[in-house]
């Protein structure tokens, strides 16, 4: 992985996912920027515009921290964990509070100096039962590993 691609990456999950600043989305973001996942977002306008309203509103203090990094030429691999306290209503769920985190992952393709395309993964499952929107399974309750 470049240098070059790497600061930009850090600058996404810093300056946008972390920080919620926009301000410089035109360089870290290319305009036909694609997020995929369970729904795709296409275009960098409507990323950000479900970032500022979908997401902050129900996470304002949303974080992305990195704990590692590798890629390839175009291709940045991050590993990190997601955390932030849910304070606004979130996929039909009323806030509840509490402060959430799971172990996360970015598969980040960089070409021409912006990140163009983003495939994330997160524990959902881990997320949802933080959210008391899933129940927790009984041997996370009582402690005991599944056979």
């Amino acid at each position: 992985m470049t240098e070059t691609n790497r600061r930009i990456v850090d600058r996404y999950c810093n300056e946008i996912l972390s920080d919620g600043d926009f301000a410089n989305a035109d360089e870290i973001l290319a305009p036909d920027f694609v997020i995929h996942g369970l729904q795709t977002l296409r275009g960098r306008e409507r990323f950000l515009d479900v970032q500022s309203t979908v997401i902050r509103e129900a996470f304002p203090d949303l974080r992305f921290d990195v704990e590692d990094a590798f890629g390839d030429e175009n291709d940045v691999a991050v590993r990190g964990t997601t955390r932030g306290t849910h304070e606004g209503p979130y996929l039909g769920i009323e806030p509840t509070g509490n402060r959430v985190a799971v172990e996360s992952v970015m598969l980040c393709r960089v070409l021409d100096g912006r990140v163009a395309e983003v495939w994330p993964q997160m524990d959902s499952l881990a997320w949802f039962q933080q959210l008391e929107a899933v129940p927790q399974m009984d041997w996370q309750v009582d402690g005991t590993a599944p056979e």
